[in-house]
């Protein structure tokens, strides 16, 4: 019987469940229990102010409230966001976190509470909604690992959709046009081919009138 409690088969024992520990898969502890959009008309409307508060259970899986060497990102696809989030005990604020970027962290140790306490996160993000997109991650709750790895079926994702923008009408307006004047230029006639022959005909008989009277005058 000692010899199956020996010094050496405790320490192999103990080797194993700490490495039975960690590859051992951890399920999420914490749950999004409600939401509240402000403005609250859907489908948003793109380029304007949007907010959304979310209530963040912590739920308890072992001695504490949460494994402390683990931590809640969360994310944003709002425009320029800043983030207000509370870490609450009891319904009192025990922690209060205040940042900006599409980013932010809440530290395991911030969460870890004997398991007879009631914590909970409080996640307020203020941003612009993005244009061109059929929809929108308002906010994503994921749990990270002590390796910053996602802990499978620890993602929680409020996404709303969103209006999208109308197609410009392109408009065409009516050109005025100022009246043109018409200038005409006079075409020259071509004389007509009998009035130079009268002229020459005239010259003529006015030749010889002035010799005939010549020579009737003349002394014989």
């Amino acid at each position: 019987m000692s010899q199956i409690f020996s010094p050496r088969f405790i320490f192999c024992s103990a080797v194993i469940l700490v490495v039975f520990t960690l590859i051992m898969p951890v399920s999420a502890t914490f749950q999004v229990q409600q939401s509240l959009l402000n403005p609250s008309a859907i489908p948003l409307k793109p380029g304007t102010q949007q907010s959304v508060t979310a209530i963040i259970a912590i739920i308890p899986q072992g001695a504490t409230t949460f494994i402390e060497g683990n931590q809640l990102q969360l994310t944003t696809d709002l425009a320029a966001p800043r983030w207000d989030v509370q870490v609450m005990v009891n319904g009192i604020p025990a922690a209060v976190i205040a940042v900006r970027g599409n980013t932010a962290f809440i530290n395991g140790f911030l969460l870890s509470y004997p398991n007879n306490e009631d914590v909970s996160v409080s996640a307020s993000v203020t941003g612009n909604v993005p244009d061109g997109v059929p929809a929108v991650n308002l906010l994503q709750v994921l749990q990270l690992n002590n390796a910053g790895q996602v802990i499978p079926g620890a993602v929680q994702t409020i996404t709303e959709p969103v209006a999208m923008s109308p197609t410009p009408v392109l408009t065409t307006h009516p050109v005025s046009v100022s009246p043109t004047a018409t200038i005409t230029t006079p075409v020259p006639t071509r004389a007509s081919g009998l009035i130079p022959t009268i002229l020459i005909a005239g010259l003529v008989i006015g030749v010889l009138a002035a010799l005939k009277v010549k020579l009737e005058n003349e002394p014989d």
